[in-house]
């Protein structure tokens, strides 16, 4: 199973995987067939006995590779339940179907998420253009003095924004749309940069504008800037996990999301530990979707709930070792979390007020 090498010396006594190391012998994984590979999987308690069950195995392993098929998705199996085990032992009556099933569940739960995230992205992007340039008619985002600089931190910050924006701009100057503006006026202005600026530079944008400026655009959701602030930065990571096709369902985070209005409205309990912060909602996919009710419209977020349920209703009847009670307690959603988030309406109008 493991190519053993002896590598010098080293002080101290290693344990990996049952045994002991000693002297700075360390092992790495050696290559398996396909057959090799389910052999040790049917050995880890996978049910793989017949035919029909080694060939849908074999198949699966092809198509999405034992790394991100197995490892990837192997947790909620697992009788020790830890991602990084000696001894991976799996769950009485699991199959490689069952790890099908949840790794493509994974990937309808971040298409929607993705799909969700860009329209807040779209709309997020113009509210600045808009409100930044209104207030800085002339080349805005290039001079250093249009932003706050009583921020801590404030030379760096924009400094480094501004790096960025250019860098992003030397990066595209074959596109069209930049190249025609650099031409023709020697200058792009924001609501057309908005085009190629990621999320994560206008999360950046906003940190760093005047606070009149950041809280026209935090008010039309109803929430402060500092709020927005926060979400923005919450859900920037969600957004590159989606895009690049990172396991997403039972995401986790040190960075929280801010404690919002929707805690309280949903009742969630907060934790007995020192921080006492809420049980859910603040490090997990849970926050995502409150942060994504916080900046869409009804609408929108009805839309987003239902595509989420439509997902859980696709992999409900493909569960026999998973609960679905144990699936939402990775992804950070309480039991109820479709009909609690129904239940809270927001004040905000429909169409141009949010998404």
């Amino acid at each position: 199973m493991y190519r053993i090498y002896y590598y010098g010396t080293y002080s101290g006594v290693l344990r990996a995987r049952g045994l002991f190391i000693l002297g700075g012998i360390f092992m790495d994984k050696v290559f398996k067939t396909y057959d090799e590979q389910i052999a040790l999987l049917n050995s880890r308690g996978i049910e793989i006995s017949t035919s029909i069950e080694r060939s849908d195995a074999k198949k699966a392993l092809q198509h999405y590779g034992y790394y991100n098929l197995i490892n990837g998705y192997k947790m909620p199996f697992l009788v020790n339940d830890l991602e990084e085990s000696a001894d991976d032992k799996y769950k009485k009556g699991t199959k490689i179907n069952e790890i099908k099933a949840l790794y493509n569940f994974d990937a309808r739960i971040r298409r929607i998420f993705f799909k969700y995230i860009l329209l807040i992205e779209t709309n997020i992007k113009n509210l600045i253009a808009y409100t930044f340039s209104q207030a800085h008619p002339q080349e805005n985002y290039l001079v250093y003095t249009n932003f706050n600089r009583n921020l801590r931190d404030s030379n760096k910050l924009i400094t480094n924004l501004i790096s960025d924006i250019q860098r992003q701009i030397s990066s595209r100057v074959s596109d069209p749309c930049i190249s025609h503006y650099l031409k023709e006026h020697g200058y792009i202005p924001l609501w057309v940069l908005n085009s190629i600026l990621t999320l994560g530079t206008i999360s950046n944008f906003y940190k760093v504008m005047n606070q009149k400026e950041r809280q026209e655009i935090s008010k039309i959701f109803k929430i402060q800037d500092n709020e927005l602030e926060n979400i923005l930065m919450y859900i920037t990571p969600i957004r590159n996990f989606c895009a690049h096709n990172n396991r997403l369902y039972c995401y986790r985070t040190k960075k929280p999301l801010t404690d919002l209005s929707i805690h309280d409205e949903l009742n969630i309990p907060r934790t007995s530990q020192a921080k006492n912060e809420y049980a859910y909602g603040k490090r997990d996919l849970f926050a995502a979707v409150l942060a994504m009710k916080t900046l869409l419209s009804d609408m929108d977020f009805k839309k987003f709930l239902k595509e989420i349920n439509n997902a859980l209703n696709i992999f409900r009847p493909r569960m026999r070792v998973i609960e679905e009670k144990e699936l939402l307690s990775y992804m950070g959603f309480p039991e109820d979390w479709r009909e609690s988030l129904l239940k809270i309406k927001t004040d905000c109008c429909e169409g141009n007020d949010k998404v």
